[in-house]
């Protein structure tokens, strides 16, 4: 099976309080659990200053499919296709949500980055930190659909 990696940024249409999964974030986290774990898909969501990014992997058409409903979701604006790759093996074993909020990172982290100026290996690098120390939800791949296509 083909995995593919896409990696994208947006700006959430709400306002975003480090550590609430409520209101808009709360219902992306709940369709993102269930969608995700049923179709294979790994990754995480990472909320940093009023700025979301995101890093998908899984099958390639589940990804890809993926992408293009998250990319019309009224939720979030200006969402920029950062990479698109195929990879030999996923980054993320789960799909998760995390801050980059002063309270969750290590002193030496920055709570944002210059998204605009990240390499795709800057952003992963980001969401594997924040996967680490940010991540406030978390949900399991559903095995049982594995080898569905």
């Amino acid at each position: 099976m083909t995995l593919t990696q896409i990696i994208y940024t947006s700006f959430p249409t709400f306002p975003v309080r480090a550590g609430w999964l409520t209101g808009p974030l709360g219902e992306i986290v709940r369709a993102g659990r269930d969608h995700n774990a049923r179709n294979q898909i790994s990754g995480i969501l990472g909320v940093e200053v009023n700025r979301f990014f995101q890093i998908i992997e899984g099958p390639a058409s589940r990804v890809e499919e993926t992408f293009e409903r998250i990319r019309y979701d009224t939720r979030h604006f200006d969402v920029r296709l950062r990479s698109s790759r195929d990879i030999a093996v996923r980054t993320f074993q789960d799909w998760s949500v995390g801050f980059a909020a002063r309270a969750f990172l290590p002193a030496s982290e920055p709570t944002q980055i210059d998204f605009d100026a990240a390499s795709p290996d800057v952003i992963i690098k980001r969401g594997q930190i924040l996967r680490r120390y940010g991540v406030i939800a978390e949900a399991g791949l559903d095995r049982s659909s594995a080898s569905g296509s």
